[in-house]
């Protein structure tokens, strides 16, 4: 919508506001079992009900569709199940029971469009709908995973207000900060990625318009006060080093519990890890060159690497180019100073590209037929597709050798969504064996896992 965007934002003498605001009017995104629907007549919500092209989703639920034209119906069927829905109509039915529509069935050009919701449910699938990134999931198999879906329904209503400030360049600065409460649940209710990459929480979208709206703000300022392009950097990074410094044990009671960057700013506290992605995230916006630096060690450290060039000070050489050292835990910690205790560790460099993270699990069964039924469930909890994504199976005949193998199909799994695979192996009688389950996504063996091993 043109005239509305994501902060409205005040400059009074060193005073900032920023009123973040969440996005209306993006057509939903739609994802069943894993994989994003791409249908040509992108799905529409009309009076709160979001519609989709019904030869689309019945074909993703795996249910037999068909189109009567006399009638300007829409006939599908799965196993025993029967739904007719007719154009236009607020009445559908199931087996022949009707059951009314809140809105009906149309057509939107040449597509006919179905309530996603209704036809999902009549064929026993679960539907979940997000409010802040605007995504139905369907899933039509096992109950959902909370990582797939996290709801953030029913709303919270309003905003939780924030304020800092901090010193930069003889100057007080204050920043207030009003973050839609949904926003800030959506976050604290996401599981955290099974990775220590952290980059993940700086690439993670969702949170993208907030990000911008704040390295926007900074910028604006940058060119009032006439900074330099490292003067713009540390009015930054002297408003991160102004938050507290808290461990995890204390403020979440976790070892480790990495927050996303809203979720820093809201709490206005963390630790190494989350004011250096926090910081990552806004000088990333503001098109700086940065890196997240992991000191490993006991205790280990994160920093956030800023590139640079004929700066005074500690940097690591990463693909060509020099990113100098950035302290985020206390304030006064300039450019290219690193506490003693790091100086000597040798540095991982997290680079912030999406990327895909994942796992699996995995149950399996025997059947009448002497087969071993194999159902696999693989988890992309990272911030990029991952594409042709398969599952490999096997039974371990030892020595390289296996009695059965099978490979699924592939799927392309969006983030924070999941696939379910279903695959048959033939066991001979009377052996010792194990299970073999592989994960290769895009070419790439990504996880594995191996059962016990077993008699047949």
């Amino acid at each position: 919508m043109k005239g509305r965007g994501w902060a409205t934002i005040l400059l009074v003498a060193g005073f900032l506001i920023a009123v973040l605001i969440l996005p209306a009017g993006a057509a939903p995104k739609v994802i069943v079992d894993g994989v994003r629907l791409n249908p040509a007549v992108p799905p529409v919500v009309e009076q709160g009900v979001v519609l989709v092209p019904a030869r689309d989703i019945f074909e993703a639920l795996g249910a037999g569709v068909s189109w009567d034209g006399a009638t300007k119906s829409v006939h599908v069927r799965k196993g025993d199940t029967h739904i007719r829905l007719q154009i236009g109509s607020t009445r559908a039915f199931v087996n022949g029971t009707a059951v009314p529509l809140a809105v009906p069935p149309r057509t939107v050009n040449g597509a006919v469009m179905v309530p996603l919701r209704f036809v999902s449910e009549s064929l026993e699938a679960e539907v979940r709908w997000n409010g802040l990134t605007r995504t139905v999931t369907v899933f039509s198999g096992a109950a959902a995973s909370e990582e797939a879906a996290p709801s953030v329904t029913p709303r919270t209503p309003g905003t939780i207000d924030r304020e800092y400030s901090w010193d930069y360049g003889g100057k007080r600065w204050t920043y207030r900060l009003q973050v839609p409460r949904e926003a800030y649940e959506y976050y604290t209710g996401l599981k955290r990625p099974p990775t220590d990459n952290y980059s993940v929480y700086v690439t993670d979208p969702v949170d993208d318009p907030f990000i911008a709206a704040m390295a926007a703000r900074f910028l604006e300022v940058a060119r009032q006060e006439r900074y330099s392009p490292k003067q713009t950097v540390e009015f930054v990074v002297a408003f991160v080093q102004s938050l507290e410094y808290v461990t995890d044990d204390i403020s979440k009671g976790f070892d480790q519990y990495a927050r996303y960057p809203l979720e820093t700013l809201v709490e206005q506290e963390g630790d190494c890890e989350d004011t250096s992605i926090l910081l990552a995230s806004i000088l990333r916006e503001m098109d700086f060159g940065v890196v997240l630096v992991m000191l490993p060690g006991d205790p280990g450290h994160m920093a956030v690497g800023v590139k640079g060039e004929n700066l005074p000070g500690v940097y690591y050489e990463y693909a060509g180019a020099r990113y100098y050292y950035v302290e985020t835990t206390a304030a006064g910690w300039s450019i290219g100073r690193i506490p003693d205790e790091y100086r000597h560790r040798e540095a991982r460099i997290l680079p912030l590209v999406p990327q895909a993270v994942i796992t699996h699990e995995w149950v399996s069964r025997g059947s009448v037929s002497g087969y071993i039924e194999l159902k696999v469930t693989v988890h992309n909890y990272g911030t990029v597709t991952a594409r042709e994504t398969k599952v490999y199976a096997a039974l371990d005949a030892g020595g390289g050798k296996v009695y059965d193998q099978r490979w699924s199909g592939p799927l392309n799994l969006e983030p924070r969504a999941r696939g379910t695979y279903t695959l048959r192996l033939k066991p001979p009688a009377n052996v010792e064996t194990r299970l073999i389950v592989k994960i290769v996504s895009d070419g790439y063996l990504v996880d594995e896992s191996t059962s016990e091993r077993f008699r047949t």
